[in-house]
């Protein structure tokens, strides 16, 4: 006779929990301003005028301006 075969744990998932915040709609000239601003940001990487993300400089930074470091 052969033994049951043991039950296994039960699969885990974490999920993250996200808050729902109301966020105001955009006027036609707000929309606009972003757009523009998207755009410039746009055409500012393609022309090599942008900055690689840093991860240890933003954390640095991030903490410096929590602790009140920076001017």
């Amino acid at each position: 006779m052969t033994q049951p075969k043991s039950k296994r744990a039960p699969e885990t998932t974490f999920v993250p929990v996200v808050t729902m915040e109301e966020v105001p709609v955009l006027g036609d000239e707000e929309r606009e301003d972003l757009i523009t601003s998207l755009k410039d940001a746009e055409s500012d990487i393609a022309a090599g005028r942008a900055t690689t993300f840093d991860r240890a400089g933003f954390i640095a930074r991030f903490m410096a301006i929590c602790r009140g470091d920076l001017d």
